[in-house]
């Protein structure tokens, strides 16, 4: 009996799926978050005045690009081992008390720095920061395990939100780098 509740301890102790590090800071230093925000931050940032989404990379830009950094926050990072990196960034958004919004994608990222994959696999609604990290850190985990996230889009989760994008009506279009309307027709 003493050999058979090891077995079991043993057996549940293994079955518990593994805690993934996803703290930024395990990962890249201030610099290289800051960095590797930059790389990103044309997509997840709206665009400046007078931008597109054809000229949004252009050198104009490049100030606004960086000044919106200071809105940023690089709450979760994790590199699996195909070398894809898993991302949730904050930003403030707008609302009378402090609310903020969480970006959260993957992406692939060469040596010379190009990113030839890049999605973004969902965005939060606008939630007070305690709220916003807890959530995040939970569908961020499920989905770097992959597990489905359906559960916590807006149609399945009412009367608490998590998921505004994707929904029914917009999707993330990872060959353009943009989120679109669905066609009704």
């Amino acid at each position: 009996m003493k050999y058979f509740c090891l077995f079991l301890l043993i057996l549940l102790l293994s079955c518990k799926q593994e805690q993934v590090n996803c703290n930024p800071d395990s990962y890249l230093s201030k610099k290289e978050q800051d960095s590797f925000k930059y790389k990103i931050v044309r997509y997840i940032q709206r665009l400046p005045k007078y931008a597109t989404e054809e000229n949004k990379f252009d050198a104009q830009f490049n100030d606004y690009y960086k000044n919106s950094l200071k809105e940023c926050n690089l709450l979760f990072y994790y590199k699996d081992k195909k070398n894809n990196i898993f991302f949730a960034i904050s930003k403030i958004a707008p609302s009378i008390k402090l609310k903020q919004t969480a970006t959260v994608g993957k992406l692939k990222l060469e040596a010379n720095g190009e990113i030839p994959y890049y999605e973004e696999v969902f965005r939060t609604w606008k939630m007070e920061p305690k709220e916003l990290v807890a959530k995040t850190k939970m569908l961020f985990t499920k989905l770097i395990n992959n597990e489905d996230l359906s559960d916590f889009y807006t149609k399945n989760s009412n009367p608490e939100f998590y998921i505004e994008f994707p929904d029914d009506m917009n999707y993330y279009d990872s060959e353009s780098r943009e989120w679109k309307i669905k066609q009704l027709y």
